[in-house]
């Protein structure tokens, strides 16, 4: 017998090279007005469009984008461009300034005005969604929940949702984004009180982590069952990678279904113990207290033009506050002027009827003072407390201050004379001061404040035991600001356990409880009577409690 050998071996041809995907090979002038599109679909899941349900989906075509781009310019490009379709959406509240005629601009010129304001803002905020893409886009990830020791090290279902949050909760609320963070992710969930209940735990980062979290995992899918990108390659688990991929979306939407289950044990224990006629017995230091929210619905051009009287101004609410059987009255941001101060004005009135009625009232007052103004709440007592007053620390834009004020020298002068906080020098408070009722401490934010979640958490922790929100929605008439001002707040009430009571000139005014169900709310663009009741409550929450979350 014999055997013949060769030395020659047949060797499958195999490249170390990751196929790429069909996307991968497109034009970029194709990609980005789709990754516009799909940023304005996401945009529709904010407050004022009732479309929440796409926030669970909206990221998963920018996540697919970025993961076919071919180096980091062209996924920053992307994430810009997905950004501005978002906020373009998201902002368009902007829209509701018009008509500008209060300001004293000619309509042509008003048009122009907030065009220009909405598209700058919306290309400013996107540059938050172009950070996060390249982030993305640069960091070496692996597919799955677990790191590795070898690169890719990072897992992408925890890596990019971290990325988010630090984007969206630390960067976005700083002043390099003029302080208006409204719309975040986790606002489009504020009628899901089941699942916002985790912010009571780890504030409203919480959220938008269980949602980037889902989008990743979608996509995770999407990337392994179709040609559209190149894989995300081997796990560090040694799963299969299409069966780990439907592996981490079940395992991640069992997460999101455990929250929920959690936080829908956790309203039930908190309605229980807040329903007015059991408040009392379970805990004699929360009594219910009858509160009425004064919804005067001036408008801005009835309070800029002064067309009306302050005699007729100061009557409608002294018409609302007389003998509606609430031991505490709320009055909006900004019903006392210099106007009203005097004798006959608005608080005089009030002060009467706190006097004569024995009733507590807050309301919001635009107060002179030797360098300026100061935008703030007051609180009329029969008591007489001297912690009375609580001055705003967070300023509107343009609106009381210049954040940029080399750039706001470039803004023609006949423009810029017109603009609010160039006739008005507002000064800010360095820290919030309490107003001291005979119920309790009173936490207030003014305006924009109550989209900050430290500044809310810190007076809590301060022994604030009740949250109050004065606004004037006003010079953005009936837009969906109302709705994402309602989610803010929304938040804040859960995020501390706290009944939070929203008052706006114009609506929509409400009264929240602490699990952030909207138990009473008013009608925009009405005048009337909110009446309600809340409760002083004085147990914190582990955010309340934690200065870092």
């Amino acid at each position: 017998m014999s055997y013949s050998y060769s030395n020659e071996m047949e060797v499958a041809p195999s490249s170390v090279v990751v196929r790429p995907g069909f996307l991968e090979s497109q034009r970029q002038s194709i990609k980005l007005p789709i990754a516009f599109l799909m940023g304005g679909v996401l945009g529709l899941s904010t407050p004022g469009f009732d479309l929440a349900p796409i926030a669970w989906f909206g990221l998963v075509p920018l996540l697919i984008l970025t993961r076919a781009c071919r180096h980091p310019l062209e996924a920053a490009l992307t994430g810009l461009a997905f950004g501005t379709g978002y906020y373009a959406v998201a902002l368009s509240f902007f829209l509701g300034l018009l008509p500008l005629d209060w300001l004293g601009i000619n309509s042509l010129l008003s048009y122009q005005v907030v065009l220009i304001t909405w598209v700058v803002e919306s290309l400013h905020c996107a540059l938050l969604i172009g950070l996060f893409s390249l982030l993305v886009f640069c960091l070496p990830l692996r597919a799955g929940f677990l790191a590795n020791h070898r690169r890719p090290f990072y897992p992408y279902l925890l890596a990019i949702p971290a990325i988010w949050v630090f984007i969206a909760w630390v960067i976005a609320p700083s002043p390099l984004f003029l302080g208006t963070p409204l719309s975040q992710l986790a606002y489009t969930q504020a009628k899901n009180t089941q699942l916002i209940q985790i912010a009571s735990i780890a504030g409203s980062g919480a959220i938008d982590f269980l949602i980037v979290l889902i989008n990743c995992a979608i996509t995770g899918v999407i990337i392994e069952l179709s040609p559209f990108v190149r894989k995300l390659g081997e796990r560090t688990d040694r799963l299969n990678t299409e069966v780990g991929a439907i592996a981490d979306l079940v395992l991640a939407a069992l997460l999101v279904f455990c929250v929920c289950s959690w936080g829908g044990m956790q309203m039930a224990h908190i309605e229980e113990s807040v329903r007015p006629e059991r408040a009392t017995r379970l805990n004699p230091q929360t009594p219910p207290v009858p509160v009425a929210v004064l919804q005067g619905n001036v408008s801005i051009e009835q309070e800029r033009f002064k067309t009306m009287p302050p005699e007729e101004f100061s009557g409608r609410y002294t018409e609302l506050a007389a003998n509606n059987g609430a031991s505490i009255m709320v009055l909006p941001e900004g019903v006392v002027t210099s106007s009203q101060m005097g004798p006959g004005g608005l608080m005089s009135k009030m002060s009467s009827i706190s006097a004569n009625e024995r009733k507590e009232i807050i309301l919001g007052a635009v107060q002179p003072m030797a360098d300026g103004y100061v935008n703030c709440a007051k609180l009329l007592s029969p008591f007489h407390y001297k912690e009375n007053t609580y001055v705003k620390q967070r300023l509107v834009p343009f609106g009381e201050s210049i954040p940029v004020n080399l750039l706001y020298q470039k803004i023609p002068e006949e423009l810029r004379n017109r603009i609010p906080a160039s006739k008005e020098q507002f000064l800010a408070a360095k820290k919030a001061q309490l107003i001291h009722s005979g119920w309790g401490k009173i936490g207030v934010a003014i305006c924009n404040e109550a989209i900050y979640p430290q500044l809310v958490s810190e007076q809590v922790r301060q022994g604030a035991s009740l949250i109050v929100v004065l606004a004037n929605l006003g010079w953005f008439h009936n837009s969906s600001l109302n709705k994402q001002f309602l989610a803010c707040a929304t938040l804040r009430a859960v995020e501390n356990r706290r009944f939070v009571i929203l008052s706006t000139n114009s609506g929509v005014s409400s009264v929240i409880d602490p699990c952030g169900v909207v138990v009473s709310k008013s009608l925009a663009l009405k005048r009337g009577i909110l009446l309600d009741t809340v409760q002083f409550i004085y147990s914190k929450t582990p955010f309340s409690r934690l200065r870092w979350l």
